[in-house]
């Protein structure tokens, strides 16, 4: 393997754990995501690279959230 592959395989790890605690704490914070189930979410960001934080972050802007009442 040549110093540019490892390079950009290097970087690619480091871009999706950079997204993985971003997604994460978002998930934890949020009360309703798509699919309705939080723990499909989980495996999806942590496991599959670069996507699963990406897909979460994009896809979750499309569920409404309940609003809030300011006290």
């Amino acid at each position: 393997m040549d110093l540019e592959m490892i390079l950009k395989i290097v970087l690619l790890g480091l871009v999706h754990w950079a997204l993985v605690p971003i997604a994460l704490t978002n998930l934890i914070q949020r009360q309703r995501v798509f699919g309705q189930i939080k723990g499909f979410w989980v495996p999806a960001i942590l496991f599959i690279t670069c996507i699963g934080p990406l897909a979460y972050l994009i896809i979750h802007e499309l569920v409404p959230q309940p609003q809030t009442q300011a006290d």
